[in-house]
């Protein structure tokens, strides 16, 4: 054991003795006011007491304050604040021997092991105890030299008597906070503290920071108008996360900003890892489309989320990046942008800017042979995205921790390209759509009449992979039910139970239908929803809900008769070609879009895989908490876990996990002109027709059931309507139960539209606030042809 005098600590120890100790040494060395005491260090609990308690003895202190001073406390990154003992006005050597050893065995509670291990992870942990005079404070508090919230501001809070009430948050206190250019000119302050006594502590608080080259926590206590130094510590908590933390830097003012299309991908809120890989992939992959069509000379001119970004934590588009094209080219036309995007022309009170100059005759000529070429490029990109989804592995086996993550980091650059010739492939599907859409509304002059013929046109597509979904885990279900009629009453486990012992059909179906489908789920490019082939108690629901609706495997049926569909609507000649060959298009363009979706979904699955055995191996090592943890860092910020512990980085982790279930709850309207600000949702009376886009056709009345998680989703009831956000390809089993859909996003080839048009139910979509306007058991009736909804 050694005891060193606070002031007078040797340079050796000081790495052992704690922050506590060590910032009080400092701060005497320093010639700042400190109540004198002393620090034991490797204190032996059989041996040592007896030789503190002489010491004690002859220090010339009577009452003292004994605290704990921790190797792992008071640091930069934890404070471990409130998670050791600490004893005041202790007076007596039997009664110093009795709280020094409490506060050694402190260092094993619970509470403190707890904390370690959630936050910290530090396995080296020490115990040194300091024993200082307790002054007979007037008043006391705590002083940050950077108030947290204002960094150009000192905050103070005080309180009468000694301060303990302040510190264990069981007493209100009075708060100053002071402006660093405004001490000297302070105006009249409120007790315990007066005009001199701040700005004498806030001199002294700039200098405490200077000395420590770091902002600062400070105990402190006054007596007879003369401050005491109690207590000195980093500030833990200058990096609190905020929901916006990820929030676009640039001044987005007067820019046309929309969540149709890209909230339909990845609705919600996203988190930090998804943010930064698939979505970053999303984002790279069209600002290379620009670029290739002709939009951009170089990738650069529009920077990383220039077109894909979020604000407090939902993904937004930027409109205005897209409508660069429409300056460089004679081919596109911001009112076409508009409706392969919103499916809709945005009002005049939504239009944002268009940036750039519109270019010369013949660059725009060659521009637009360019973004004939990228349309028209849709089957070659729909093979390359085939072969590199295929051969995409990221190798398991022997593998370090590093070498896995130099692996996943590599991984983006092909996350990247096929992102982008899935947009090739969306551009085709995209381009005809609006192109017919644009020949519709030029003949109707009706919004809901266009969208009404659109989807009849774009009924009965052959062999889309999102409507294959239901289909297979139709044949599984009545392969299952063909051998075991007892299996409607199945509970999940039960159903798991029989999957393992099932006959060769099942068995085939089975592994076909994970073969194809096993990397898709429900927010599939959200890197922290598992996929189907990896979470199997929810594959077995959503096949439980399937067996139970009793639904089979719709027939094949033939395809619309486009001809007749647009003589009836009254087109002929050259409209009526036209008419029919950019339906034709899009109808292609539609399977393109999907499959290429499919693939591009399975090389994110292969990246979300290598992250959870990342995760896996950081835990095992130490460096994280838990797996999920890692969902909520940055690929760079895994990085810097990698090469060495960090505990800074993993408090961060947390903090967003518990931010993310804020920002899940906030709701957002579809187009904005400036940074986008979450809304507030408003009650419908009885009776009250909300109006959307109408995108599958078919009358339906039942009660609704608002579906805003999978948990909501298997509370779904024969014969109700799903109330979402929006279509997911995850909700596809349960169209089995439902009669109609209500989203607040949507078009008419969004994924659940297509699905919803292949089960022939009606779905209304775009209808603003559903989910908060419409409540679960709420009578309705949706008109999936005049895109209406009425309550009650």
């Amino acid at each position: 054991m050694k005891i060193f005098n606070l002031g007078e600590i040797e340079s050796d120890y000081l790495s052992k003795v704690g922050g506590k100790a060590r910032g009080l040494d400092g701060l005497i060395r320093a010639g700042f006011n400190v109540p004198k005491g002393f620090v034991l260090v490797d204190a032996n609990l059989e041996t040592d007491l007896d030789k503190v308690k002489e010491y004690y003895l002859n220090s010339g202190l009577i009452k003292v304050a004994v605290r704990s001073s921790a190797s792992v406390e008071d640091g930069v990154d934890f404070s471990y604040a409130g998670q050791f003992a600490t004893f005041l006005d202790v007076e007596g050597g039997y009664e110093l021997q009795k709280a020094l050893k409490k506060c050694i065995e402190s260092l094993n509670a619970v509470t403190a092991k707890s904390y370690g291990e959630k936050f910290d992870r530090n396995k080296n942990c020490t115990m040194s105890v300091v024993v200082q005079e307790m002054i007979d404070a007037d008043c006391a508090g705590v002083c940050f030299t950077t108030d947290p919230n204002n960094s150009q501001n000192i905050l103070i809070e005080a309180v009468d008597g000694g301060g303990e009430a302040l510190v264990s948050g069981s007493a209100a206190a009075i708060q100053y906070s002071i402006e660093k250019s405004e001490i000297n000119s302070l105006a009249e302050v409120l007790p315990p503290l007066t005009t001199e006594l701040i700005k004498n502590m806030c001199i002294l608080a700039i200098e405490l920071q200077d000395v420590s080259k770091m902002p600062l926590d400070l105990e402190w206590c006054v007596k007879n108008d003369k401050i005491y130094w109690l207590q000195s510590r980093p500030i833990t908590v200058t990096e609190v996360c905020e929901i916006d933390e990820f929030n676009p830097k640039e001044d987005l003012t007067s820019h046309a900003i929309t969540r149709y299309n890209i909230s339909e991908m990845l609705p919600g809120a996203v988190t930090p890892l998804s943010l930064h890989t698939t979505v970053y992939s999303i984002d790279w992959g069209i600002r290379k489309m620009l670029q290739v069509a002709g939009g951009n000379k170089k990738m650069k001119e529009l920077p990383p989320f220039g077109c894909v970004f979020s604000v407090k934590g939902h993904l937004f588009l930027n409109l205005s990046s897209l409508y660069r094209i429409t300056r460089t080219t004679y081919l596109a036309k911001v009112s076409s942008v508009d409706l392969s995007i919103c499916d809709r022309i945005l009002e005049d009170d939504e239009k944002g800017i268009v940036p750039g100059k519109n270019a010369w005759f013949l660059p725009r000529l060659i521009n637009s042979i360019k973004y004939i070429k990228f349309i028209m490029s849709a089957q070659k990109a729909k093979k390359r995205i085939a072969e590199l989804s295929e051969n995409f592995i990221i190798s398991e086996g022997e593998e370090t921790i590093q070498s896995l993550y130099d692996k996943i980091i590599k991984a983006q650059e092909i996350s990247n390209q096929v992102s982008y010739l899935h947009y090739i492939t969306s551009g085709q599907s995209g381009a005809m759509s609006s192109a017919t859409t644009g020949a519709l509304d030029k003949k109707f002059k009706c919004r809901e009449k266009s969208r009404a013929v659109l989807a009849e046109m774009l009924e009965r597509i052959d062999d889309i992979e999102s409507v294959d979904i239901l289909a297979s885990l139709c044949r599984i279900s009545s392969a299952i039910l063909k051998n075991e009629p007892r299996a409607k009453e199945f509970s999940v486990e039960q159903l798991t139970d029989y999957m393992k012992n099932a006959g060769d059909e099942v068995r085939e179906l089975h592994n076909s239908f994970m073969r194809r489908h096993g990397h898709r789920a429900i927010r599939e490019a959200e890197l922290r929803s598992q996929s189907w082939a990896n979470d199997e108690k929810a594959f077995m629901q959503y096949l439980k809900t399937v067996i139970t609706g009793g639904m089979t495997e719709p027939k094949k049926q033939s395809p619309p008769d486009l001809e007749q569909i647009i003589k009836q609507n009254g087109f002929k000649g050259i409209a009526a070609g036209k008419i029919k060959y950019f339906v034709n298009q899009a109808r292609e363009g539609v399977r393109n879009r999907e499959y290429s979706k499919a693939k591009m979904i399975k090389v994110y699955d292969v990246i979300k895989q290598a992250y959870s055995r990342l995760a896996k191996m950081l835990v095992e090592k130490g460096r994280l908490p838990e797996e999920d943890a890692i969902y909520f860092l940055t690929p760079v910020e895994i990085g810097m876990i990698v090469k060495s512990e960090n505990a800074g980085l993993v408090k961060k982790a947390l903090q967003r996990r518990r931010l993310l279930k804020t920002q899940s709850q906030l709701q957002f309207a579809e187009v904005y002109t400036k940074i986008p600000e979450p809304i507030v949702s408003r009650k419908v009376e009885s009776g009250e027709i909300l109006r959307g886009t109408p995108v599958s056709r078919g009358i339906a009345t039942g009660p609704a059931r608002v579906v805003k998680s999978t948990e909501d989703a298997l509370n779904l009831q024969q014969g109700e309507i799903m109330v979402a956000e929006f279509t997911d390809i995850g909700w596809s089993p349960f169209y089995c139960l439902i009669e109609g859909l209500v989203t607040e996003v949507g078009s008419a080839l969004s994924h659940g539209g297509v699905v919803a048009r292949e089960y022939a139910l009606p779905l209304v979509a775009n209808v603003a606030s559903a989910t908060s306007s419409i409540k679960t058991g709420d009578i309705i009736t949706i008109d999936g042809e005049a895109g209406i909804v009425q309550i009650g």
